[in-house]
């Protein structure tokens, strides 16, 4: 407490020297014209991607239109101007593609054993394993 009453001069002072501040700062803000707010900002840099060491392609956003310029090197170059949301989603939109049936073509399947069988072809001959043996055990003297 004895703290207190020997400093309750200086502690009084630092206060009313904050609000002062605090009172010049709201004034100030409210008298000065804002340049660069970002409620209803209309400018801005949307992305940027470094080419090489001093050129950059630079995606700048005005009033929700877009424009992608090249800065750098010997000139400034504007490469597409009015990009806006609507032109955006119109390139990422797929257009609706409808079959067309005359297109198609049946799928090819592998010939089975009943397609040659059913066009005249006759049928390979199939030997048991005991056939082949008798043949093998004829053959040996």
């Amino acid at each position: 407490m004895e703290f207190l009453s020997q400093n309750m001069q200086v502690i009084v002072a630092s206060l009313v020297v904050l609000a002062l501040l605090l009172v010049v700062m709201l004034t100030w803000r409210a008298v000065s014209p804002r340049m660069a707010g970002r409620r209803g900002q209309r400018l801005g840099i949307s992305e940027y991607h470094e080419i090489d060491k001093s050129r950059r392609l630079v995606l700048v956003r005005r009033d929700n239109v877009e424009h992608l310029i090249l800065i750098g090197g010997a000139h400034d170059l504007v490469i597409e101007q009015s990009i806006t949301p609507a032109a955006i989603a119109a390139a990422y939109t797929p257009s609706p593609i409808s079959p067309d049936p005359s297109s198609f073509r049946p799928a090819p399947r592998a010939p089975s054993f009943s397609d040659r069988h059913q066009s005249g072809a006759s049928p390979p001959q199939r030997r048991s394993a005991d056939a082949m043996q008798q043949t093998t055990s004829r053959e040996e003297p």
